[in-house]
């Protein structure tokens, strides 16, 4: 009896330890905004990380480092150029009053096999008094925190968060969904000096077309 009670005690122990030295992974969205190796995300996902690695669709799992950050938005940068042709990303021009815009996002297909597309979500978005933050109507999941958030003309307005993983002086409520404004975006990568060169956008392009062509800017990054 004393041996069997000394065998369920080791073996609590080695099971106590392995899920103590076993890494936690963090799974969330990023998005490169050209055909630059660098990578928009939020801080809290990848904060304290030993290792990051960004996961294209069906394509490339490279591995990449924090190069700045900005409050809980970060950049990553890619160790190495991604085989996908990436499309080239507008921000939108100014800060206009917004109430219930209509935006979207792609929601990466995580689970990555041969029959995953990027999820279409829709929704509206609303400025909010209280805080910088935009405040964002649509059903995502964590993963899709991280991820851009579109217009209807194409254009970033800003990057997807959680209240709970918003701005730490932010009044957000955690248990909504926010975006990032984009020119909070914009001032991270000039601080970070970073170069970005916007384009013109193609009239004749259709919104599905946009859609097939930016999916691969939106990526799954994993934080362990």
């Amino acid at each position: 009896m004393k041996k069997t009670i000394g065998v369920i005690c080791v073996l609590g122990l080695l099971a106590y330890f392995l899920v103590l030295s076993t890494p936690v992974t963090r799974l969330g969205s990023g998005f490169l905004i050209s055909d630059s190796p660098y990578v928009f995300s939020y801080y809290d996902l990848v904060k304290d990380a030993q290792k990051i690695v960004v996961r294209f669709p069906n394509e490339d799992d490279i591995p990449a480092s924090i190069v700045h950050k900005n409050s809980n938005l970060v950049i990553l940068k890619l160790e190495e150029s991604p085989k996908v042709k990436r499309q080239l990303l507008n921000f939108s021009p100014a800060n206009h009053l917004l109430h219930d815009k209509y935006v979207f996002t792609l929601g990466y297909p995580w689970t990555n096999t041969m029959e995953d597309r990027h999820n279409l979500i829709e929704g509206t978005l609303q400025l909010e008094s209280a805080t910088p933050l935009y405040k964002v109507d649509m059903p995502l999941d964590p993963i899709h925190h991280g991820g851009p958030l579109f217009n209807n003309e194409r254009q970033v307005v800003g990057m997807l968060v959680s209240g709970r993983n918003s701005e730490s002086n932010s009044p957000a409520d955690p248990a909504k969904n926010y975006a990032i404004p984009f020119s909070i975006l914009l001032e991270t990568l000039k601080a970070g000096k970073l170069t970005w060169q916007e384009h013109g956008r193609n009239e004749n392009d259709s919104m599905e077309q946009f859609r097939e062509a930016v999916k691969n800017n939106i990526v799954l990054v994993e934080a362990r």
